[in-house]
């Protein structure tokens, strides 16, 4: 099998979730120093439940638009009206990004792999849902080790949707080719854990596609069963030795 470029999701597929839950919670306590004065203790799970719920929204809205980190904190700081000082949201935001990092770890091998395809030469590009402001995904991003070996990374947070909206495989594609996209893309391969989003949306615009099945079950039985990847892989680390450059 012969690829040119590899679109790579990022949780679930290059790293694993760790300790989100964990540090979005400190983030919460750190955005409610920033805003409140004296810090309000109900507010940090009325954040969370806040960023929860916007999350949702995004996942189920006709056009999949990606929510703005933005205006959750807006909306979280009108239930404590009054009490907030709304000029210090950006400062609120930049402290739930600094505590966000810290969140994923690269799963056993992924980096190595990663390392493999770029030294054959294979274009690589992220393509991930990630609500947080782009910066602090980058930069966990390269906290990983994955910095240098991409040829761009492509958050759902900076184009304004999330996968599997068409638009941000557009947006992917136009960076992977800058100056002339093939009509044909066969010679692109997505790499991800949903079957949905990383394999039945990426084939519908005609790549190959890999399956990572690591996490099987999270999905539901339907994406799986409608899902017909190229390749099925349980890890990323195979990935080289699967298309023949081990």
């Amino acid at each position: 099998m012969e690829v040119d470029v590899i679109l790579f999701d990022w949780g679930g597929t290059l790293s694993q979730v760790v300790r989100q839950d964990e540090l979005l919670r400190r983030g919460a306590q750190a955005a409610a120093r920033v805003l409140c004065e004296s810090g309000i203790e109900e507010a940090i799970p009325c954040l969370i439940g806040k960023v929860e719920a916007m999350e949702k929204a995004a996942a189920s809205h006709p056009e999949l638009r990606e929510a703005d980190f933005s205006d959750v904190l807006q909306a979280w700081a009108r239930e404590f009206d009054g009490l907030v000082h709304i000029d210090r949201i950006p400062a609120a935001i930049e402290a739930i990004g600094r505590e966000w990092i810290g969140s994923l770890e690269p799963f056993p091998g992924s980096v190595e792999a990663v390392k493999t395809l770029h030294r054959h030469g294979i274009k690589l590009g992220l393509v991930s849902n990630c609500m947080l402001p782009p910066v602090y995904c980058r930069q966990e991003f390269e906290r990983h080790g994955f910095g240098g070996l991409f040829n761009f990374t492509l958050f759902s947070s900076e184009i304004g949707y999330r996968k599997p909206s068409p638009k941000i495989y557009e947006e992917a594609l136009r960076r992977a080719f800058p100056q002339d996209r093939p009509a044909d893309l066969s010679r692109v391969m997505f790499v991800g854990d949903s079957p949905a989003f990383d394999v039945a949306a990426p084939a519908a615009l005609g790549m190959k596609t890999a399956l990572v099945t690591c996490y099987k079950g999270i999905w539901s039985a339907e994406d799986y069963a409608r899902a017909k990847p190229d390749l099925r892989i349980d890890a990323v680390a195979e990935l080289p030795a699967r298309l023949g450059m081990a």
